[in-house]
């Protein structure tokens, strides 16, 4: 008598397929927990090949399945590191640190420029199509340190901080510029985070460009690229010594912390929730994925990165997105 089939067993879910690529000598997956990692592709800056600058696109073996090579007239704006941003049209969105804000298509054509030498690291599209940009490589106090443009170029909205910190202690600090500001973000009730990397806090600023918060932690140091969680708390890098990513609530009481233990991974520069509760972080010669408990389910390094303290923010690795197709 044939078998008779189990009861409200659950259909097989087929294993997504990976889209071959090609291998790049330097980089290596040494960790893929097919049941833990979130499947997609993960795109990213990279840096290693002095005078080769280009954005990367790989799959969860580590291979290219993508790549964007910068023209050789812009290969030396990338430091310190130039964010990537995959928008909804296909195209990608990226920033050149002294140079400006370009928008490139899959087939590697320039769709959008906007140039200004005073933008660092951080560009974000907007649900309205315009871009918000950060300011603030060697920036001074005459200068603003956020503006959001039209695809026009023209500047709609911009923030300065001198209206809210040309005061001691601030107002004689200088690091790579004043405030060193290295992210921004729009937040849902349309005010927008600036991140001043120089003085350790994170401001929330009104449309009418005025301070309305800074947020700030004993343990803040050169943090970098904090991320609003759905909850309300806040994801960010910092570079106190060791490295760590840090989770805190919406007033900066730190929640959470993963530490970065491997020098090799400093200075940490990105951490991004994904949409199965993980942790994608990009370290100067590392992109890994973590559980909330902290296991590592994804791993991609450069083998071969021969990184010193001076050249790592120059060469190493600076933002990772996953892609989930």
């Amino acid at each position: 008598m044939p078998a008779l089939p189990a009861v409200n067993e659950a259909p097989a879910v087929p294993e997504p397929v990976i889209v071959r690529g090609t291998v790049d000598p330097d980089f290596e997956v040494t960790v893929y927990n097919k049941s833990a990692a979130l499947f997609g592709t993960t795109i990213f800056p990279d840096n290693h090949i002095s005078g080769k600058p280009r954005i990367v696109e790989v799959n969860m073996l580590g291979e290219v399945v993508w790549e964007y090579v910068l023209p050789s007239e812009w290969s030396s704006y990338t430091n310190p590191g130039f964010d990537v941003e995959p928008l909804a049209n296909g195209n990608v969105l990226f920033l050149l640190p002294r140079k400006g804000v370009f928008e490139v298509s899959r087939d590697k054509k320039i769709a959008w420029s906007y140039y200004d030498a005073k933008v660092s690291h951080d560009a974000d599209r907007l649900p309205n199509g315009n871009t918000l940009i950060g300011y603030g490589a060697y920036d001074s106090q005459n200068d603003a340190q956020a503006k959001e443009v039209t695809p026009a170029g023209k500047v709609v909205w911009s923030y300065y901080a001198k209206n809210d910190f040309a005061k001691p202690p601030y107002s004689t600090i200088s690091d790579e510029g004043w405030t060193h500001t290295n992210a921004v973000t729009r937040l849902p009730n349309g005010n927008t985070w600036v991140n001043f990397r120089n003085f350790n806090i994170l401001a929330e600023v009104s449309p009418a460009g005025k301070m309305v918060r800074a947020i700030n932690n004993s343990e803040f140091y050169y943090q970098h690229d904090p991320e609003l969680q759905s909850n309300g708390n806040i994801l960010m890098a910092n570079h106190a010594v060791p490295n760590a990513i840090l989770e805190t609530d919406a007033n900066g009481t730190i929640l959470w912390k993963y530490v970065m233990k491997d020098r090799g991974a400093w200075p940490v520069r990105d951490a991004n929730r994904l949409s199965n509760g993980n942790t994608l972080i990009t370290g100067t010669d590392r992109i890994i994925e973590i559980t909330p408990g902290g296991e590592i389910v994804w791993a991609m390094k450069n083998k071969n990165a021969q990184f010193t303290q001076q050249t790592a923010p120059t060469l190493g690795f600076f933002k990772a997105e996953r892609v989930v197709s």
